[in-house]
């Protein structure tokens, strides 16, 4: 969501948890005020994920709200929200760009200690460079890729890349040539394609906050990359559904939904409110009927989804 929505609706809690808030909102659900305003609903296509975003709209209100928003926001919490969207941006890349039982999850490693992060770079590009001209000998279409520079326990630096298929194991690693290429199929299962976006990220993050790389690139991709489609409505959802939705009254959530974007089914949903204004935030993430989740290690350890109830918040300041 925009940054000002995330000022105004940016702490979820846990609807299991013991705090007040959560108690709170378990024994008086409809206490939530939604106002007279409308509600605008955009919709991001990706690959066989689809998000939605219900959001109100505040007209004339809308620039002194959205000036309490940005006087609310401490450092810290800008920070988690840009960790945040950078996080989702990855994953809807990942997931509009790969193919499950095509495309490639590759951990390049070095054989010596000591390198710096500038070689490694270098070594990357030369690298994409000559997969770029053996793709063009064998006649294959120009790759798509995404990349992240980490470090492992011992501090040894080395890269993750999600790559489009048609070169074989042995010939990248050879191509490689400083260490392994470790390559993987990306699968179709449990939630593989968010997990090894969200794995590469960590991966840079940890770095950066070992002091490694501070003010670098998270990622980095390359420039055919498919951008998510996006679509925006303001009647998409009329106000008694997103109550509903909001309320969770038994299955309604996800029969809404459902029914709202025939041919996906429900994975997970949130629920986000505010002490500023009136109203409520909901993300809903599906998924593409008959498509899962996609696993990006072959014979890796599965991660179940579901739905789940949702979770609401209220803004401190």
């Amino acid at each position: 969501m925009a940054w000002e929505y995330e000022g105004l609706f940016d702490a979820a809690l846990d609807p299991e948890a013991d705090d007040i808030m959560s108690r709170y909102w378990r024994t008086e659900p409809t206490a939530i005020r939604f106002g007279t305003m409308g509600y605008r609903t955009r919709t991001i296509k990706a690959g066989s994920r689809l998000e939605a975003e219900i959001y109100p709209v505040f007209g004339k209100q809308k620039g002194e709200i959205l000036r309490e928003a940005k006087r609310n926001r401490t450092p810290e919490r800008i920070r988690e929200q840009n960790i945040s969207r950078a996080k989702r941006r990855l994953v809807l890349l990942m997931e509009e760009n790969f193919d499950c039982g095509k495309d490639l999850a590759i951990t390049l490693t070095y054989a010596e200690d000591g390198v710096t992060y500038r070689r490694c770079r270098q070594d990357i590009r030369n690298f994409l460079n000559r997969v770029a001209r053996r793709r063009k000998q064998m006649g294959l279409e120009e790759a798509k890729w995404i990349l992240a520079i980490g470090h492992d326990e011992q501090q040894r630096i080395h890269a993750h890349v999600a790559m489009s298929g048609g070169i074989g194991r042995t010939e990248l690693e050879r191509i490689w040539g400083h260490g392994y290429a470790n390559t993987y199929q990306l699968q179709e299962q449990g939630n593989g394609l968010q997990g090894f976006a969200n794995y590469m990220y960590r991966q840079n993050e940890q770095a950066k906050r070992a002091g490694k790389r501070e003010n670098m690139k998270s990622w980095s991709g390359s420039r055919n990359l498919r951008k998510p489609k996006e679509r925006v409505s303001d009647s998409k959802f009329s106000r008694s559904r997103i109550r509903k939705i909001a309320y969770s009254f038994g299955n309604e959530a996800k029969e809404i939904t459902e029914r709202a974007y025939p041919g996906y089914r429900m994975e997970e949903y949130k629920v986000y409110c505010s002490d500023i204004v009136d109203g409520v935030y909901i993300r809903v993430t599906m998924r593409k009927i008959g498509e899962g989740g996609r696993q990006w290690l072959s014979g890796g350890r599965r991660s179940g989804s579901g739905t789940s109830g949702p979770s609401t918040g209220t803004r401190r300041g």
